[in-house]
């Protein structure tokens, strides 16, 4: 036992960085399994394809911050899972005969294409919520601001109405017979202008 201990002490896996990345794929059998942090183009694949498709969508759909970015940058991933996935499914067809050989592997590369397409499809779903809360918010914004000025331009113009009446009402009482001082009447206009 003691011996096991101290055995183990000389064995503890790859120090470098280098070691480390090379050894975290050791159990990479497909690479359908999705993860934004670890996702990354197999050696059997072509970065510069991947990078085109990246650079097209993000051309398509122009990200305007960092959350649109990470959804189109996870629709390209979805998307390049879903192509590995139709590929590694063609693989499960025997060529001559066009019959499955292995129904579980061809299942299982379905059931990750049919993932990684409803994935891609959230994910433009959510970019276009995303956009439509925006536009909707710039729009709740201005119609809240012409509101305000239509309602301040009501309370100005009621102002202006009350005033008004009150010179009619002075004017009245002085057409009825009671005197008002003419400077109170000047007053009066004068506040109501």
């Amino acid at each position: 036992m003691q011996a096991n201990r101290e055995n183990s002490q000389h064995s503890t896996g790859p120090v470098t960085d280098a070691g480390k990345a090379a050894v975290s794929q050791n159990r990479t059998t497909h690479g359908l399994n999705y993860n934004p942090d670890t996702f990354r183009v197999l050696a059997c694949e072509d970065q510069a394809q991947y990078n085109a498709l990246l650079k097209a969508l993000m051309d398509e759909q122009n990200p305007q911050d960092t959350t649109e970015t990470l959804l189109v940058t996870s629709m390209a991933q979805h998307r390049w899972l879903l192509d590995r996935a139709n590929r590694l499914q063609e693989s499960c067809f025997d060529q001559e005969t066009a019959k499955i050989n292995d129904q579980k592997l061809f299942s299982l590369y379905l059931r990750y294409a049919t993932t990684h397409e409803r994935a891609f499809h959230k994910c433009l779903n959510d970019l276009l919520k995303l956009r439509n809360q925006k536009v909707n918010q710039q729009i709740g914004f201005e119609s809240e601001k012409r509101k305000a000025d239509r309602h301040q331009s009501f309370l100005k113009n009621e102002q202006s109405y009350q005033r008004l009446q009150t010179v009619k009402a002075y004017m009245a009482e002085y057409n009825a017979g009671r005197q008002i001082e003419a400077d109170e009447i000047a007053k009066l206009v004068q506040k109501a202008a």
